[in-house]
């Protein structure tokens, strides 16, 4: 009895100690060495791309937390005055640009702009013809409008050949009357700024003309930078950074390599942590 009862707990170890035993087929140890392998070649591939994507992915990030508040750090509006930037834009300075005063007011135009004080005050429908600074007031011309701004460069009043205006406008001048000279003749307007007659002017009339001063010169030089800058603002600078767009033609390709570097780190990323997880253990409890 004795005997038996030996044996059949020895039985019954022999039984749990099969079951606690792993065994493996020769497939499942084959594939397990194989995607031990593919994992090893991986880690390598895995770490390069981190480092390839990581100032991409930071450049990227930066430019879309500052485009996401581009309206409350005022970058919607800010004119890019960077000469190389707007030479790599491939902006070009204005056709035509004439400086009428440096002192007491700088007044200028640079091809359909008015610039007062360095700042662009009216954006005309064609090209600026002339200038003149009265009392209170500065009148610009184009082909076929008048302009009245305020001493602050204040947009107060346009005028067009419905009120009057001659049409195929070429210079103004002023001499104690301001004068249109237009494509049908002379013009010489009311002390209000009302009606325009046509009339012949019994001396020559001082047009308005562009300074060509030293002082001109460097006003113009800045003018030109000015007109250039407003064609580009900070924001449409990010917005192609984060795009790809600032790199060239092949700049959204590169961008699309590094979001596909992405996806392979996250795919490679996900099997490297699925191969280094500890293996579960079947275990049966003993009573």
């Amino acid at each position: 009895m004795v005997l038996e009862a030996g044996q059949t707990i020895k039985t019954i170890r022999m039984t749990q100690k099969h079951h606690n035993t792993r065994t493996y087929s020769p497939h499942k140890i084959r594939s397990q060495g194989l995607g031990k392998k593919l994992a090893k070649q991986l880690r390598p591939w895995h770490r390069r791309l981190g480092i390839f994507c990581a100032l991409f992915i930071m450049l990227m990030a930066i430019t879309g937390v500052v485009i996401n508040h581009s309206n409350h750090l005022s970058i919607d509006s800010a004119p890019v005055q960077q000469a190389w930037l707007l030479d790599y834009y491939g902006i070009t300075p204005p056709s035509k640009l004439a400086i009428y005063q440096t002192q007491p007011l700088s007044l200028a135009s640079s091809d359909n702009l008015v610039w007062v004080q360095h700042k662009q005050a009216v954006e005309a429908d064609s090209e600026i013809k002339g200038m003149l600074a009265l009392d209170n007031m500065l009148i610009a011309v184009d082909t076929g409008h008048l302009y009245i701004l305020s001493q602050d460069g204040d947009l107060m009043e346009k005028q067009d050949a419905s009120m009057g205006l001659p049409r195929d406008i070429q210079e103004i001048g002023y001499d104690g009357q301001i004068w249109l000279k237009a494509q049908d003749g002379y013009f010489m307007a009311d002390d209000q700024l009302i009606e325009w007659t046509k009339a012949m002017p019994f001396s020559p009339i001082p047009w308005a003309v562009p300074l060509q001063t030293d002082t001109a010169q460097t006003e113009a030089a800045a003018i030109s930078l000015l007109a250039r800058s407003s064609h580009l603002t900070w924001e449409r600078v990010l917005l192609d950074v984060h795009s790809g767009r600032f790199f060239g033609s092949l700049g959204p390709w590169f961008m699309d390599l590094v979001a596909l570097s992405l996806i392979i780190m996250a795919i490679s990323g996900i099997y490297l942590w699925q191969q280094g997880r500890p293996k579960k253990k079947n275990r049966i409890s003993s009573n």
